[in-house]
C-alpha cells in the first residue's frame, strides 16, 4: 500500500506544477520586397512585353472592345491594382502607351486612343497616381490597347 500512497502523492504534487512556459511565438516572415519590374508582371489580367524591356501590357479587348473608348465592366478589377502599384511606387515615371485600332484609319483610331489615354489618365489621378509621374504614348494601330512601363 506505501508504493500506491507515494504514486498518489507523485501525482498530486505533479498536478499541482506551474504549467511549462509558452514558447514565444516566431517572428513573422520577413515582407517580400518586390522591384515595380515583379510587382508589374503579377498584375491581374497582364503580359509582359515581348521585348527585353521591362513592362506589362493589356492584350486584346480585356480592358477595352472594340472601337469603345470607356473600358469594359471589368476594367476596375484590373485598373485598380495598377494604380496602386502606380501609387506605391512615388519615385518612379511611368510610360503609359495607349493604342487603338479600328478598320476607320489612323486618324479615327489616333482620337480614340486620345480619349482612352484621358480616361485612363483620370482614373489613376483619383486613385492616388500623380499626374507629372505618367508620360503618355498616343498610336494608332495594331497592338496591346494598354502598354505600361518605366519611362527612360
Amino acid at each position: 500500500m506505501k508504493p500506491a500512497l507515494v504514486l498518489l502523492l507523485l501525482a498530486l504534487l505533479a498536478a499541482c506544477a506551474a504549467p511549462a512556459p509558452e514558447r514565444p511565438a516566431a517572428p513573422p516572415p520577413p515582407p517580400v520586397v518586390q522591384t515595380p519590374a515583379q510587382a508589374l508582371a503579377a498584375l491581374p489580367g497582364a503580359e509582359p512585353l515581348d521585348d527585353e524591356a521591362v513592362g506589362i501590357r493589356y492584350p486584346g479587348e480585356i480592358l477595352f472592345g472594340s472601337g469603345a473608348v470607356l473600358p469594359l465592366p471589368g476594367g476596375p478589377d484590373l485598373l485598380d491594382p495598377l494604380a496602386e502599384l502606380l501609387a506605391a511606387h512615388p519615385g518612379s515615371r511611368w510610360l503609359l502607351r495607349v493604342r487603338a485600332a479600328t478598320e476607320l484609319g489612323d486618324a479615327y483610331d489616333e482620337r480614340l486612343a486620345a480619349e482612352r489615354a484621358e480616361i485612363l489618365a483620370r482614373y489613376l489621378t483619383r486613385r492616388g497616381v500623380a499626374a507629372e509621374r505618367l508620360e503618355w504614348r498616343i498610336e494608332a494601330g495594331e497592338g496591346a490597347p494598354l502598354e505600361v512601363q518605366p519611362a527612360p
